[in-house]
């Protein structure tokens, strides 16, 4: 593995250098061979959908206090990177602005470099660099999906154009990789390529995926790993490096931002069957209906008796639309719900258990409170 540099900072001088490996993969793979079983009891919803929904808000805007001035400034500043001197793209970027929603990413690199210290102007930066990298992956993924809406409003490509919508894409990352790399030191903008590389691989495993259901779960959350907790992980990594936290650190950092990132999807994953679209704002169902393998497909199967397993899955594999329908029914004789929920628990269990090593804080809580509130949510 190739060594890099951290900047440690301190009152006597801008910058120490030391030596920090960072892994061009993340090594710690979010999969547990043996998940907890589940209860009778947690077959149960956790409450309606609407209380569900104003709980997730009233967490977020607690777990923001720490940094509310800071998120203030990411967000102007968004908005002054998203500029172009020509007319049509500066529309196409003003659109893609709001895309983002929750600014969960800026959050965790905020969050994670107030507790270990202050947040700088560099993590204000790199926050920004953050946002506009998932920004890009979901104008690209509501190609790849052919989704219609995202956060109440239609996909950049159903808007505008296909091309369009790539290459605004395309747009996104290039400018955030400039920006990446606008400080002193080089480790941003590498740990920001690596991380855009693993989420590109992510998509080419899902595309890969589609109409193949005999994948494993060890798999399928590998490339959870890749599409979605890397991004998560960076954030979280390079907030506490901003902060001139050490390597044991900074890794800590990133095994809880992976593990919350890859839980964040399992969600979506339960919140594309059982969710509801005036709630998440974005096309639903379009997992099944592409025949792509999710978490709550793959439990179903994994319940069945095995020869009407392997029948169904040979039919999927053939991406029949009958065989999406009965698998859809299935999901709900099952109790891949409750399975899916609780998976995306665990791992949350699993991503708060690397903040032990961080002094008790408001920002810690706070971390806390996000990585709680990512699977309770309805959006």
């Amino acid at each position: 593995m190739d060594s890099v540099e951290v900047h440690t900072r301190n009152a006597n001088s801008d910058s120490n250098r030391i030596g920090v490996e960072y892994p061009p993969r993340i090594p710690e793979s979010s999969f547990r061979s043996v998940i907890s079983p589940i209860s009778p009891a947690q077959t149960k919803d956790l409450g309606s959908q609407k209380d569900a929904s104003e709980a997730y808000r009233n967490q977020l805007r607690r777990a923001i206090i720490p940094i509310q001035a800071e998120l203030g400034r990411v967000e102007q500043s968004i908005r002054n990177e998203l500029a172009s001197n020509n007319k049509d793209v500066a529309e196409m970027l003003a659109y893609v602005g709001d895309l983002g929603g929750k600014r969960l990413r800026p959050t965790l690199l905020l969050l994670s470099a107030k507790s270990l210290g202050e947040v700088t102007d560099e993590a204000i930066r790199l926050s920004v660099v953050v946002e506009l990298v998932h920004t890009a992956t979901l104008v690209h993924d509501d190609v790849l999906d052919n989704a219609l809406m995202r956060r109440h409003k239609q996909t950049v490509h159903t808007r505008w154009t296909v091309p369009a919508s790539v290459l605004v894409g395309d747009w996104l990352f290039t400018h955030a990789y400039a920006l990446a790399n606008h400080g002193t030191s080089t480790i941003p903008g590498r740990w920001i390529a690596d991380a855009a590389k693993q989420v590109c691989e992510g998509e080419m495993m899902q595309g890969k995926s589609i109409g193949h259901f005999d994948i494993s779960v060890a798999e399928y959350v590998k490339l959870l790993d890749a599409k979605t907790g890397a991004l998560c992980a960076v954030s979280c990594s390079l907030g506490a490096w901003s902060s001139g936290a050490d390597e044991n650190t900074c890794h800590a950092l990133q095994q809880f931002g992976l593990k919350l990132g890859t839980a964040f999807q399992v969600f979506d994953d339960w919140l594309d069957v059982w969710g509801q679209a005036e709630d998440a704002g974005k096309t639903l169902g379009t997992d099944l209906a592409s025949f792509k393998p999710t978490l709550p497909a793959l439990r179903t199967l994994e319940t069945m008796e095995p020869n009407r397993r392997n029948a169904l899955i040979l039919r999927l594999n053939a991406m029949e639309p009958d065989a999406a329908s009965e698998l859809r029914i299935a999901m709900e004789q099952s109790d891949a719900s409750a399975y899916t929920k609780q998976f995306a628990m665990e791992l949350v269990t699993d991503a708060v258990e690397h903040l032990d090593r961080l002094k008790p804080s408001e920002a810690v809580s706070a971390l806390k409170a996000l990585a709680n509130a990512a699977v309770r949510r309805t959006a």
